[in-house]
């Protein structure tokens, strides 16, 4: 049996093995139809040079590292081909931790299939999460559980311009997208850079109020268990003398009944048996359960601990 000392020791180890490995890059998914520009759009924030002609089919995941705030930032951005098979995207949503989607401003078909893919962006990395981290998906903010940007490439070219900016910032709010911008892959690579720093910036405040979400959802999943496993103990018990009085009384009382119903009192026993099957039938939907208070919750993780320390 370990002792408390070794546990500890393992437990620093373990910290320490945390603190020093470095920062994994960041993911970007760079999804959208044939010919919009996602390749020009992932080499010109590489390269900060402009290339007009690529292979449509050909997928690579590019690198590069870039100062963002004073502190160096790995990029790792996806270009996708434009064969949008689910099974495809499946990987690619999976994998990222953000995702533009591209259309061009001169195709209005590119700009509707932004639409079906947001879709499957929310269905996988909702599903993803869910069979990771047993999360609620109400519990997410109100753009999903990974950030999207819609941009829309090729503003230079006005003449032949179907989609205006305006519909594009409408079907950004409408598709719950954290970012709208029109870029210029082939005039501006400040425009494309402001893009990708900008996503990058709503990942770090998306992973930031991520543990304040999942530890409200833990304090509501415990407090509903709470309720079914001792309704008194929500009720204002919250000190382990208290509840072993509550535990004492309860024992002398069904002792108590106990008796009635030996002595020959059917019906008092019979009223006690039914009041206290009564007293663990409770209907969720018919009760206001509110959340243990704070001091509850720190006295109930440190007995916890204390528990844990006298088994090893």
């Amino acid at each position: 049996m370990s002792s408390p000392v070794t546990n500890s020791s393992r437990l620093l180890k373990k910290i320490n093995l945390m603190t020093s490995r470095p920062p994994r890059a960041f993911r970007v998914a760079v999804l959208g139809q044939n010919g919009v520009g996602k390749t020009a759009f992932s080499v010109r924030f590489i390269t900060r040079r402009y290339i007009g002609e690529y292979d449509p089919l050909l997928e690579r995941i590019y690198t590069c590292q870039r100062t963002i705030l004073d502190s160096p930032v790995d990029f790792e951005i996806w270009d996708t081909a434009g064969i949008n098979e689910n099974s495809k995207l499946k990987e690619h949503i999976r994998w990222a931790d953000a995702i533009i989607l591209m259309y061009d401003v001169t195709d209005r078909c590119s700009f509707n299939e932004c639409s079906r893919l947001k879709f499957l962006v929310n269905a996988y990395s909702r599903s993803s999460r869910r069979r990771k981290t047993g999360s609620d998906p109400n519990s997410e903010p109100m753009w999903g559980t990974i950030p999207v940007a819609l941009v829309g490439n090729k503003k230079d070219r006005d003449q032949d311009r179907m989609v205006s900016a305006k519909e594009g910032a409408e079907r950004s709010t409408q598709l719950s997208c954290v970012s709208f911008q029109e870029v210029s892959v082939q005039e501006d690579v400040d425009e494309v850079t402001d893009v990708l720093e900008e996503l990058y910036h709503t990942y770090r405040k998306f992973r930031k109020s991520r543990p304040s979400l999942v530890a409200s959802t833990l304090t509501a999943s415990k407090s509903s268990l709470l309720f079914f496993a001792d309704p008194g103990r929500l009720q204002g018990g919250s000190s382990s003398d208290e509840d072993n009085g509550n535990a004492a009384n309860n024992s002398s009382s069904s002792k108590n009944s106990d008796r009635d119903s030996t002595d020959g009192g059917s019906t008092k026993g019979g009223n006690a048996n039914a009041s206290r099957s009564l007293g663990r039938r409770v209907t969720l939907s018919n009760t206001s359960v509110s959340a243990p208070s704070e001091d509850w919750i720190i006295k109930a993780r440190s007995r916890r601990r204390e528990a844990f320390y006298s088994i090893n």
